[in-house]
């Protein structure tokens, strides 16, 4: 059989299973304003899977991370429940928005009523097409609650006082497959670099291989460099030296929700800006031992 007479006959079983179930042929899509969160005592969160250590499971299957902090937060601020719509990351933030927000998945169409950890950018998010209309307009990105950098976690026994990236004509660094250090790096230098540039699935694995000494550095998000070395906390120096070539080195994370709904964007924007002012916010970093850096948005101390 032909692979599109077989995607046919797989979409057309999907579809009447879902029919003998009573589900109507669009799919699930929710769309629930703020009132109807509140009534119905639960809020669905969307949080990356596997994603340590902002929203993973533990060996018990329980939802632990910091997004998985922040969302309680906001629920409990509502006097609601949290709900976790677990998101598997797609090609790009686009593509995120679309599966956990506003449209859902081609094979199911249920979304959440708010993401979590959404790059923030005023540019970004006010964006304008060729056409003149708002590239984004599906979505409303509020509530910057944290801001997130590129950092390098260095061995100095083998990378020494050299704090830019010409070591690695030499010694080896790792970095996660297709991440922005990856390109990066395999392109310094007239690409004199890229035959040291380790690839790893998962910047988990490069961090065990930087512990094994397969590598001299790991180039990946600062809190999950702390998280994947938190044991050995004095072990590796961890900066951002020699990282000035990223085009982007620090950005701020925030939430979403879908364009109509901007009454629960200012609740939940109220809450997370009251966490990020008194403290709370960077109690849950701490309590994954990893740095909070306050939002470019705010004007307090860190």
């Amino acid at each position: 059989m032909r692979l599109g007479s077989i995607v046919v006959v797989v979409l057309l079983g999907w579809l009447s299973a879902s029919l003998a179930l009573g589900q109507p042929e669009t799919g699930g899509i929710e769309d629930r304003n703020l009132d109807d969160i509140v009534a119905s005592g639960f809020i669905e969160i969307a949080v990356y899977r596997d994603f340590p250590p902002y929203s993973f499971t533990n060996d018990a299957g329980e939802a632990q991370g910091i997004d998985i902090e922040v969302g309680t937060l906001i629920a409990e601020g509502l006097g609601v429940k949290p709900v976790w719509f677990w998101l598997t990351a797609d090609e790009d933030l686009e593509s995120d928005l679309r599966n956990a927000i506003w449209r859902g998945s081609v094979f199911d169409r249920t979304v959440a009523d708010v993401m979590l950890r959404v790059p923030y950018d005023r540019e970004y998010a006010y964006a304008i097409d060729g056409y003149g209309l708002p590239k984004h307009e599906h979505v409303v990105m509020f509530g910057p609650y944290h801001r997130e950098s590129w950092s390098i976690a260095r061995d100095l026994e083998k990378t020494g006082e050299v704090r830019n990236l010409a070591i690695f004509a030499y010694e080896k660094v790792g970095v996660e497959v297709a991440s922005l250090p990856d390109m990066i790096l395999s392109g310094a230098y007239g690409g004199r670099l890229r035959d040291n540039v380790t690839h790893y699935l998962k910047i988990e694995e490069a961090l065990t291989g930087l512990r094994a000494g397969e590598t001299a550095a790991v180039v990946g998000m600062r809190s999950q460099i702390e998280w994947g070395l938190r044991d050995v906390p004095n072990a590796f120096d961890i900066d951002t030296d020699g990282l000035e070539q990223l085009a982007v080195l620090e950005w701020d994370i925030g939430a979403a929700v879908k364009q109509n709904h901007r009454e629960l964007s200012y609740a939940i924007g109220d809450l997370l800006s009251a966490a990020v002012m008194d403290g709370r916010m960077a109690a849950i970093f701490s309590k994954y031992q990893t740095t909070f850096t306050v939002p470019s948005t705010y004007d307090v101390p860190e």
